[in-house]
């Protein structure tokens, strides 16, 4: 028990690092991508968004899980499920998010089914820009932050929660 214990401390000691360490910035066609690679999950996502002339605003993240894990989607009450939330500046307020369909995953050792991505997905979180966000004129940029959590599982282990820093740059 106190040797499955060490792993699992090691392996959060290990992931979190990981998920903080790989962060760049990439030019894909015009926009800026931020991608970031943890022990489990390859994430990418547009470091810089346009507020529509509403004020609604989109932050979607692509995710792609290492071969042989998955993270626990919506419905999976016993288990971490996969967000993505913003620390929320003055004048920018979050909607819910929202998630795609998940598929079932059937653990064999507890004859559990359970709802999980395994395959490349995205998660997207949509937002509004009040009027006075943050004090910026129109035309100027706001900058948003947040963060992904989850945990990450395969056949035969569950590692340690990890949380993946997130940032943007939004254009009203």
């Amino acid at each position: 028990m106190q040797i499955v214990m060490a792993l699992v401390l090691l392996t959060a000691m290990v992931a979190a690092p990981a998920a903080q360490s790989d962060s760049s910035a990439k030019a894909r066609g015009k926009l800026a991508v931020t991608e970031a690679t943890t022990d489990h999950l390859r994430i990418s996502y547009a470091n810089t968004v346009t507020a529509a002339s509403d004020g609604s605003v989109t932050f979607t993240l692509e995710i792609a899980p290492r071969g042989g894990m998955h993270v626990y989607a919506p419905g999976a009450d016993d288990y971490q499920v996969i967000t993505m939330t913003l620390a929320e500046p003055r004048g920018i307020r979050a909607r819910p998010l929202s998630y795609p369909p998940s598929e079932i995953y059937h653990f064999e050792p507890l004859n559990e089914r359970i709802p999980v991505y395994q395959k490349p997905f995205k998660m997207t979180l949509g937002a509004r820009v009040e009027e006075a966000a943050a004090g910026a004129e129109k035309g100027a940029s706001i900058k948003v932050s947040g963060r992904l959590d989850y945990q990450a599982c395969d056949d035969k282990v569950c590692f340690a929660p990890v949380s993946v820093p997130l940032s943007w740059t939004v254009l009203q």
